[in-house]
């Protein structure tokens, strides 16, 4: 799927685990919106699944560790965009099972919240785990 991206069109950010660097996730997102003139739904859409992506990476994965990193990758093209978050977790997460408990959509609920937000706002949603867990989510523009 990365290869369907020109390589010109590619930001690769890598950060310590602070929740600060959410919001610079989010200037970089809005630096793309105005390139690929998204819209205010459609933005809206991917900077909170990004927002629900970068903080679950940061808090939960790498447990606010300021020694392991989040990497954050951004892809695109006139179509799509595409953003990779991924933590240093040594603890591999059963996104199955967390889906299965989000059949009723609870989204007052705390655990989970952020997969079913991530899953109902952006086209495809992809999780894996390599050294640490991945998230890729997919908009179509």
């Amino acid at each position: 799927m990365k290869n369907a991206f020109p390589d010109k069109n590619k930001i690769k950010l890598e950060f310590p685990s602070e929740i600060i660097y959410t919001d610079f996730c989010v200037i970089v997102l809005n630096h793309l919106k105005d390139i690929l003139k998204i819209d205010e739904d459609t933005f809206f859409k991917i900077e909170l699944s990004l927002r629900e992506a970068v903080n679950n990476a940061i808090v939960h994965g790498n447990e606010n560790d300021f020694n392991k990193k989040v990497e954050v990758e951004y892809l695109w093209s006139k179509k799509k965009i595409l953003i990779s978050v991924k933590d240093q977790s040594n603890k591999r997460v059963d996104f199955n099972e967390i889906e299965k408990s989000l059949e009723n959509n609870d989204v007052l609920s705390f655990s989970g919240r952020g997969i079913l937000i991530m899953r109902n706002y952006m086209d495809n949603v992809e999780f894996d785990y390599n050294n640490g867990t991945l998230i890729v989510l997919e908009k179509n523009l």
